[in-house]
């Protein structure tokens, strides 16, 4: 049996012990610059520890999944849902709402930043104001990336009004990071499909028809706009008279919006590149640290110019700033995502430096794919597989580069080398019981070093392919790399390899409803599990759990009903059992 956590973590199908305060629902496409941010910021909320995080990716074409992955080994109440791009807008925001186990919800983006003590201050104005089912917060603004709420170039402030029907039937915009009681679903619904805004606004519009909304006078939450959009300033001069004496008594965080801007007299205003010509002498001829202090104020004009990102990286990495260099080559790929060298950049940095080999491989892949002839691609490819332990796939690109070309020396030695040290390595374990190697692997789990578990477990495949503990360790620790597909066929190869081994059953169960790939499938080993145990009350929880996601309460409420019976003292079951009961009477 294996001593892994043989179960991917997930919020859908996990039993949690104590419900977390806060479900803070965080959407992300194509924000993988942005997110590692927002994430940390998250995990230094001042309740942090009574908090649950469901990143939504919204069929993103970067590698939002790796930033998640990562975080996910630090932090225990980190989830991650994935969603295709072609059914994001509100759907992925339903999902996450219905596997959330807070007892306030809030959404926000990958670029939005809050105030470290925002949602303690929004959730006691729920706590301490019972007939009140939702509350926001004043918003500041920002039209410069990766900056912080407590340190911020501010574009404006919004004071929102007192939300009335009314109110929201004509407005454009809303406040973000709102607040609200998880059961407010069972009477108003979910998200409406569309663009989340408009998802947004009608939600609220639905919420203020029936219930009591709660206004908290205070700025919790930044929000990054482009530098050409204003915010909404004329909403809070249309709220001027009503709100100057509320604006008298506030806190010092709570200050009137920004006075209006000036119009300036007009002028020629260079664009990036013309103003990155200006200052290329400097960059060539001066000292790095000139040079990294003239990119930087080019970047605060020019927020958007992915050259000087590059090229600021490359400073960075220079002066030994590896975290900086990454962030500006993660911004440089982000504004022009098919620039080669800026992908090269990134993808070098995390191999060589971060020590994010399945990041960086991704990168490179997207590279191959276009540029399939690209040798010097390939060779990194083959060089990184070869330090992850995954010597055939080093091998198939040595030999791709041979066959672009057959005078390349490097690609021939380091073939030949690969494959003596592939040979002495069979010799050595051959003759090795799988058992003894499957022990081995346990005990580098156990010491933290997980691929080097990796390697022991694909090295045991690659003499024992149907050595089902091997296949069944392998998906654990793939799946919480972020390597989905590579765990999925693991998965299915232990449950095939051993139908009567349940643990492996109920992983590969796990996955497919999880994940969303299989649910039909997920739904069939459950039941053929609780055949031959039918008093299992993990099974049975899971099975009810997929039927309240899916929208079938009946039978939702009967396997519920059989945990009561099984187990009385079952908190968990009775709390599921009343939601279902309370949306069916409403």
């Amino acid at each position: 049996m294996s001593q892994l956590v043989t179960r991917p973590t997930a919020g859908a199908i996990t039993v949690v012990e104590s419900r977390p305060l806060v479900s803070a629902i965080l959407i992300t496409r194509n924000r993988e610059s942005h997110l590692r941010e927002s994430l940390c910021g998250l995990m230094e909320q001042s309740v942090a520890g009574r908090m649950e995080v469901i990143v939504v990716d919204e069929g993103s074409d970067q590698c939002e999944w790796a930033v998640v992955a990562d975080l996910q080994r630090r932090h225990q109440n980190l989830i991650s849902l994935r969603v295709p791009a072609a059914g994001a807008g509100c759907t992925g925001i339903n999902m996450a709402v219905k596997i959330a186990s807070g007892k306030y919800l809030t959404v926000l983006e990958a670029t939005d930043r809050l105030k470290h003590d925002a949602y303690e201050q929004l959730a006691a104005a729920l706590e301490t104001n019972p007939s009140a089912m939702l509350v926001y917060g004043d918003t500041c603004f920002t039209a410069i990336a990766h900056e912080s709420f407590a340190n911020h170039t501010s574009y404006g402030k919004v004071i929102w009004p007192d939300y009335t029907s009314q109110q929201l039937t004509q407005l454009s915009e809303t406040a973000p990071h709102p607040l609200w009681r998880r059961e407010l679903h069972d009477s108003v619904g979910f998200f409406k499909q569309g663009y989340q805004d408009q998802g947004m606004r009608d939600f609220l519009l639905r919420v203020v028809e029936r219930f009591r909304i709660a206004h908290l006078e205070v700025f919790t939450g930044l929000k990054l706009i482009a530098a050409a959009t204003q915010p909404n300033h004329g909403l809070a001069e249309r709220e001027a008279s009503a709100t100057q004496e509320q604006l008298a008594v506030r806190q010092p965080e709570a200050a009137p919006s920004a006075p209006p801007v000036k119009e300036a007299a007009p002028f020629a205003v260079p664009d990036a590149d013309q103003a990155y010509a200006a200052i290329l002498p400097l960059l060539k001829g001066g000292g790095q640290s000139q040079a990294a202090l003239a990119l930087e104020k080019h970047l605060a004009n020019y927020p958007k110019h992915a050259v000087a990102h590059n090229d600021l990286g490359a400073i960075c990495y220079q002066l030994g700033d590896k975290e900086r260099a990454i962030r500006h080559y993660r911004e440089a790929v982000w504004l022009s995502p098919e620039e080669g060298t800026y992908l090269k950049n990134l993808a070098d940095l995390l191999y060589v430096e971060a020590d994010q080999a399945d990041e960086a491989i991704a990168i490179y892949l997207k590279l191959l794919k276009n540029s399939p002839k690209d040798t010097e691609t390939l060779l990194n490819l083959g060089v990184i597989s070869e330090g992850v332990g995954q010597p055939a796939e080093a091998e198939t690109f040595y030999q791709r580069v041979l066959e672009i070309e057959p005078w390349n020396q490097g690609a021939r030695e380091r073939i030949t080398e690969l494959r003596r040290r592939m040979a002495e390595v069979a010799a050595t374990e051959e003759d090795e019981p799988a058992e003894e190697r499957y022990q081995r692997s346990q005990d580098l789990v156990a010491q933290g070093d997980l691929d080097g578990a990796v390697r022991e477990l694909e090295g045991i495949l690659a003499v024992y392919p149907d050595f089902p503990p091997a296949h069944n360790d392998l998906a654990v620790i793939l799946y919480q790399n972020g390597a989905k597909d590579q765990a999925q066929t693991h998965y299915e190869k232990a449950a095939a390899l051993a139908p009567g081994n349940s643990t492996f059953q109920k992983n590969l169960a796990d996955f497919y409803f999880v994940e969303g790939r299989d649910v039909d499938g997920a739904i069939a080993i459950y039941l053929e599990l609780l055949r031959k145990e039918p008093k299992n009350v993990e099974t049975l929880m899971n099975l009810g759990k997929i039927c309240a996601v899916l929208e079938r309460p009946q039978e939702a409420e009967s396997f519920y009903g059989k945990v009561t019976q099984l187990e009385p003292w079952n908190r968990d079951a009775r709390e599921c059992l009343s939601t279902l009961r309370q949306c069916a009477n409403g």
